[in-house]
C-alpha cells in the first residue's frame, strides 16, 4: 500500500509533461469551481431553487438527506425512512459541509478526489503496461468534460470513482506477502463503496481484479473470501436497521425501483405502446402505487411482478436489455454538460427518449437517421467507436494478460448492470479501464508503426 513517503516519491516520478498537465488542469477545475460560485450568486438573486452546487432531482435528494443528518433528524426526509439511497454519500456531504460551512466545500473536496483518482488510474496503468499508459489514461480521465461537471455538483459519482480506483489499486497490489492485511484494507474500501452507490453489485468488480492480481490462486481465492465476508459484516448493520424500521431484512430497494423503471420500457418497446401506458399497467399489475416504489416494504411485491413479466418472455427481454445497454459505450459528454447546466439554471428542455428505442423496436431507418441528425453527437460516437476499436487491438496484444480480461469484464458488467438507464454518469465509472486499454492499444500501434518504418529504412540502407 502507499505510504505518505511513497506518494511523494510517486509524484516525483511523474513525467515532466504530466506534472505540467496535472497542475494546469487543476487550475482549470478550480476556475470552474469559482464559476459555479458565481452562478450560485446569480441564482440566489433570481430566487432560483435549488442553488448550485445542488441541482434538481438526485442531487436535491442527497441535499435533503445530508441536511437531515446534520440536523440530527436521522436518515430520511420529512420524517420518513429512506430505504432507496444508502447513507455513505449523504454522511460524506453532511460531514464536509459541517466543517466547511458550505456545499462548495464538498465540491472542492470532490475536485481533490478527482485528481487523487487520476493518481490511482496512473498506478493502474503502470500495473497493466507502463508509466506512459498510466499517465495518458489519467490525462484522458481529467480532460473529459463529464469528470469536470460531476466534480462540481452534489452527486455520488466522484466519491464512488475515487473509491473504485483506490480499491482497484489495492486489489492489484495483492500478492503473496501480507495478504490478510492488504485484503482487510481493500475490504474497508469495498465496504465504503457499497454504502456509496452500487451496493453489493460492486463486489464482482473487485473480485475480478483480485483474481487478476499476482498472488497465487490459493491466495486469490482466500482474498476474495475474506473480502466477501468482511463486506457482508459491514452491510449487516444497515440490513438490520431496515428490518427494525420496516420489517424487511434487505440492504435497499434499488432492485425493485430499477425493475419498476425498466419493465415498462421493455413492454413499450415490445408492444409498440407508450411508456406512460405501460407504467400505468405495471402499477396495476404490481398492486403498488408508483409513489411507494422506493419503499423497501413493497420491494418484494414489485420485484415479483416485474420478474414474472421478464420470465414470460426471457429471450425478448435479454435482447432488449443488451441492445438498450449499448449507449453506455457511446455517451455524449457535450450533451451531458449542456443538460446539467440547463438543469442547474432551470432552463427547460423538452424530454426526448434516446434513439436506441428505435433499435430495440426494429426501426433501423429511424435509428440511423437519429444517429446522423446531430453532427456533434455523431462525431462523439465516431470518436468512441475508434477508442473501442483501438482498445480491442490493445486487448489482442495483451490477450495473455489476465488483467486485460478483468478490465473487459468490468466494462461489460457495468454496461449490462446499467441497462436501459445507460448514460454518461454510469459510463463514467468504467472509463478508467476503457482508457487504459485504449492507450495501451494506441501506443502499441504507434510503436509498431515506428518499428515498421525503421525496418524499411534499414532495408534502404
Amino acid at each position: 500500500m502507499l505510504t505518505l513517503l511513497k506518494i511523494k516519491q510517486e509524484i516525483k516520478d511523474f513525467s515532466g509533461w504530466f506534472k505540467i498537465a496535472f497542475v494546469v488542469l487543476f487550475v482549470v477545475y478550480i476556475s470552474f469551481w469559482f464559476f459555479t460560485i458565481n452562478l450560485h450568486d446569480i441564482q440566489k438573486r433570481e430566487q432560483i431553487e435549488p442553488v448550485l452546487p445542488v441541482i434538481p432531482e438526485d442531487s436535491q435528494g442527497y441535499e435533503l438527506l445530508s441536511q437531515s443528518i446534520a440536523d440530527g433528524k436521522g436518515f430520511g426526509v420529512d420524517g420518513g425512512i429512506e430505504t432507496l439511497r444508502t447513507p455513505g454519500y449523504p454522511f460524506f456531504v453532511a460531514a464536509v459541509k459541517t466543517v466547511g460551512r458550505s456545499y462548495f466545500a464538498v465540491t472542492l473536496v470532490q475536485i481533490l478526489l478527482v485528481f487523487i483518482s487520476a493518481f490511482f488510474i496512473r498506478k493502474i496503468g503502470i500495473f497493466f503496461a507502463s508509466k506512459r499508459v498510466g499517465e495518458i489514461s489519467a490525462l484522458l480521465f481529467l480532460i473529459n468534460p463529464v469528470t469536470l461537471v460531476l466534480s462540481l455538483v452534489i452527486l455520488t459519482d466522484t466519491l464512488f470513482v475515487f473509491l473504485l480506483t483506490l480499491g482497484s489499486y489495492l486489489a492489484l497490489s495483492i500478492n503473496n506477502e501480507k495478504i490478510v492485511l492488504k485484503t482487510i484494507a481493500l475490504s474497508v474500501i469495498v465496504s465504503l463503496s457499497v454504502y456509496i452507490r452500487l451496493g453489493l453489485f460492486s463486489l464482482p468488480v473487485f473480485a475480478s481484479l483480485i483474481l487478476a492480481s499476482e498472488a497465487s490462486l490459493r491466495n486469490k481465492l482466500k482474498s476474495v473470501f475474506i473480502t466477501v465476508f468482511i463486506v457482508s459484516l459491514a452491510v449487516s448493520p444497515w440490513v438490520l436497521r431496515n428490518y427494525v424500521h420496516t420489517g424487511v431484512a434487505s440492504f435497499n430497494s434499488f432492485k425493485a425501483v430499477n425493475l419498476a423503471w425498466l419493465v415498462p420500457r421493455f413492454l413499450s418497446s415490445l408492444n409498440g405502446t407508450s411508456i406512460e401506458e405501460e407504467s400505468r399497467n405495471f402499477e396495476k399489475e404490481a398492486g403498488v402505487p408508483e409513489a411507494n416504489y422506493q419503499d423497501i416494504r413493497f420491494s418484494g411485491q414489485i420485484s415479483s411482478a416485474a420478474e414474472k413479466i421478464i420470465l414470460d418472455k426471457p429471450f425478448s427481454y435479454l435482447k432488449y436489455h443488451i441492445v438498450s445497454s449499448v449507449p453506455f459505450l457511446f455517451p455524449s459528454s457535450i450533451a451531458f454538460g449542456r443538460d446539467v447546466y440547463n438543469s442547474a439554471m432551470h432552463i427547460k428542455t423538452p424530454f426526448k427518449e434516446g434513439i436506441i428505442r428505435f433499435l430495440t423496436s426494429g426501426d433501423l431507418s429511424s435509428f440511423f437517421n437519429g444517429i446522423l441528425s446531430v453532427w456533434w453527437k455523431f462525431a462523439e460516437r465516431i470518436c468512441w467507436l475508434l477508442i473501442y476499436i483501438i482498445a480491442i487491438l490493445g486487448l489482442w496484444k495483451d490477450r495473455k494478460n489476465p488483467l486485460a480480461w478483468s478490465f473487459v469484464f468490468i466494462i461489460g458488467y457495468l454496461m449490462l448492470l446499467s441497462g436501459p438507464a445507460s448514460g454518461p454518469r454510469l459510463s463514467f465509472q468504467a472509463w478508467p479501464f476503457v482508457f487504459v486499454l485504449f492507450v495501451s492499444g494506441t501506443l502499441h500501434l504507434f510503436n509498431k508503426s515506428n518499428h515498421t518504418q525503421l525496418r524499411r529504412y534499414d532495408g534502404r540502407v
